[in-house]
């Protein structure tokens, strides 16, 4: 019995010892182009993400930096592909430029307290090229990321490169 205790002790206080590597305020930024058949060929897995993983230490938002996206293009995209995020226009190319995305569809996932890039990149590598789509998926970055985060695990890969069409970063 006293074995019992000792070791449930043990397990307890490395437990409570256990520094968090992410707080409870994590954002996943999506920088998206309404036109890029890109970005409208990931709406499922922008979707999928969203239904699996946001809550409230977990949030999802869509930006759109360039001018040619309108509201009502925006509007329209996000109903054509069921994309129930919340969105910004960022035609002053603020968020755009603190984040570094430079590609529509581009990720960002952000730790808001510790003020941290957690991932940058690909949503996953369905595309090997602009142009040239995979048969099959071997790597769902976003995915994979998310779930590190959610069981406290070290996030293996931080940067990939995102595939797509180009965000115009000169500010307007």
């Amino acid at each position: 019995m006293t074995r019992i205790l000792i070791l449930f002790s043990f397990l307890l206080i490395s437990h409570i010892g256990k520094a968090q590597l992410y707080s409870d305020s994590i954002s996943v930024n999506f920088f998206l182009i309404d036109e890029c058949r890109i970005s409208q060929n990931m709406s499922a897995e922008i979707n999928h993400v969203h239904e699996t993983f946001a809550s409230d230490a977990i949030q999802f938002e869509c930006y759109f930096p360039n001018s040619s996206s309108t509201v009502e293009k925006i509007e329209g995209f996000l109903s054509d592909y069921q994309i129930d995020i919340p969105y910004t226009t960022d035609y002053d190319k603020k968020k755009t430029m603190h984040y570094g995305a430079s590609i529509a569809p581009e990720v960002v996932v952000y730790d808001e307290k510790k003020k941290e890039v957690l991932y940058k990149g690909r949503i996953d590598n369905s595309f090997d090229a602009v142009g040239t789509r995979r048969r099959v998926i071997t790597s769902r970055d976003l995915r994979e990321t998310l779930q590190a985060i959610i069981e406290q695990k070290e996030i293996t890969t931080k940067e990939t490169q995102a595939i797509g069409c180009f965000l115009n970063i000169q500010k307007q």
